[in-house]
């Protein structure tokens, strides 16, 4: 059994949530790796979301060519590990979603951003504040673009072929609970866990640990 993690948009591999799950699995001797898709704010201001697909596809190949693994991702995390799921599905055993952002759209983005599409293009750059690098740094308008050219898929529940579990804050105001609840709807390979909570679930960690071990054994 493998492990791999990925992280939030705005997050990082030393995040509270990163280090809970990395302990709890240590502690099982279940191996799990973060994937580090953003080491550098040089590296988010050029991110492009299909292009993380690819270094994920790249990764799982290069290190766990022989294995299925197991993706674990939370918010946008989540996006990529789904993304990717729809595209590999032979390469993944099970998913465990964390307040997935799965209906990703450049409207939504720049929402979150607290710009405009129009206003990100005549600027080059979006600012986005970022846990990992302690401050504010710009995306740019590249990622618009990518998501123009090479949409995340419109994930239908009925054809998702792996066995998911989603947690979600019933009180998220980032990422809209019901996107999780339309995902999982008619969909017996899919558990939803609505939890009290916001977009982190900070107070949650051990309800979800323990739902995790339950959901691995099965």
């Amino acid at each position: 059994m493998q492990i791999i993690y990925l992280y939030g948009f705005a997050s990082g591999p030393l995040s509270e949530k990163a280090r809970f799950f990395e302990h709890k699995f240590d502690l099982i001797g279940i191996p799990f790796q973060i994937f580090d898709f953003i080491p550098s704010a040089e590296n988010f201001r050029r991110m492009k979301p299909s292009q993380l697909v690819i270094d994920l596809h790249k990764y799982i190949k290069e290190k766990f060519a022989n294995t299925k693994v197991i993706l674990f991702g939370s918010s946008y995390g989540g996006l990529i590990v789904a993304w990717y799921t729809a595209l590999y599905p032979e390469h993944v055993e099970k998913l465990i979603l964390m307040a997935p952002a799965l209906k990703f759209t450049p409207e939504f983005i720049a929402e979150t951003l607290g710009t405009t599409l129009p206003q990100w293009k005549e600027e080059g750059v979006a600012l986005a504040e970022h846990f990992r690098f302690m401050g504010e740094i710009p995306l740019d308008y590249s990622f618009v673009q990518d998501l123009y050219a090479n949409p995340p898929p419109k994930f239908s529940s009925t054809q998702f072929p792996i066995s998911t579990l989603i947690f979600h804050g019933k009180n998220d105001a980032v990422v809209p609970v019901q996107w999780s609840i339309d995902f999982a709807f008619d969909n017996t390979q899919v558990t939803l866990s609505i939890l009290e909570g916001d977009h982190q679930l900070l107070n949650q960690k051990q309800l979800m640990w323990n739902s995790i071990q339950s959901f691995l054994a099965s």
